[in-house]
């Protein structure tokens, strides 16, 4: 018999007494993959997502990332996600969401400085967060006693991989100098919510609409009004899967008076209505601790 001993002394990353909550796991299969989920952000969250098979694209606050298996891809709370599949590519993911997550040295709901990379990729250590990712999925499904308990400390020893990963693998991001384009884009986020049009966005920032829409359009991808629909679905999105509330008053959260209009929007963007894609996600018979029923 073979005996192995731990002969360090435990040395957590963990900020003293601080109790991170897994509030859900989920396995993002071909088929949902494949349903837009537009520009969002999780204020009180960290999301960190594993690409099992396939390829995408991601775009996270102002970069852009083609990513592929092995791939781990961080969410740091407050910053601005776009998730797009290639429609030739059947893509597995595997995500966790933790929030009260506190990690020496970081700071609150982040798992990794916001001046590195987001997106690294593990060579060797793939099977092994894979195969914790399946345990933990598999441990929140359970219809156990033991199952809360049991996913806590899951989580953690996920966490602490992870943790592992990012120090072996990680690369400084590039730094991206403050521009026009983020100007115009820092706008928006902050009013989104708002009464808003392309005058009034160049009214507030004393630019020509046209030179606005311009700038704006190379750096993203979409003009601003086309932004602010994909943010507002992105926010829908939000809430469809984390609250129990009607489509008409998620409508008026994201800036909608008139909730047909609204889900012409949302069915334009996603491909289909707000009502077919929350029972997409969640199913009826679904225990809630898949999701976290207080929204934001």
């Amino acid at each position: 018999m073979l005996q192995y001993f731990v002969k360090e002394k435990l040395s957590s990353i963990f900020l003293g007494d601080q109790n991170p909550e897994l509030l859900y796991v989920c396995e993002v299969d071909p088929v949902h993959a494949k349903m837009p989920r537009t520009m969002h952000v999780h204020e009180d969250r960290v999301e960190i997502v594993l690409i099992v098979e396939g390829f995408g694209d991601y775009t996270i606050h102002n970069n852009k990332y083609h990513v592929q298996k092995g791939d781990l891809l961080f969410f740091n709370s407050g910053v601005i996600h776009d998730e797009a599949v290639c429609e030739d590519q059947n893509i597995l993911t595997y995500c966790a969401a933790i929030k009260n997550l506190q990690i020496t040295g970081l700071e609150k709901n982040e798992i990794l400085s916001n001046l590195m990379c987001p997106v690294i990729h593990l060579d060797q250590d793939f099977e092994k967060v894979k195969q914790i990712f399946l345990l933990l999925c598999d441990t929140v499904k359970e219809e156990t006693n033991c199952k809360t308990e049991m996913s806590h400390y899951l989580m953690r020893a996920f966490v602490v991989k992870v943790h592992d990963c990012i120090e072996k693998y990680e690369v400084p991001m590039a730094p991206i100098p403050y521009n026009l384009g983020i100007q115009i884009k820092q706008y928006i986020d902050a009013h989104y919510l708002e009464d808003l049009n392309l005058s009034k966005i160049s009214e507030a920032l004393h630019i020509n609409t046209y030179y606005l829409s311009h700038v704006f359009k190379e750096m993203v991808g979409y003009s601003p009004m086309q932004y602010v629909m994909r943010r507002r679905v992105g926010e829908a999105q939000n809430l469809l899967l984390n609250t129990e509330d009607s489509i008409t008053k998620i409508a008026m959260w994201v800036g909608y008076n008139n909730s047909n209009y609204f889900q012409l929007v949302f069915s334009t963007i996603v491909g289909m209505s707000p009502g077919r894609y929350r029972k997409s996600w969640v199913k009826e018979t679904d225990t809630p601790e898949f999701f976290d029923k207080t929204g934001k």
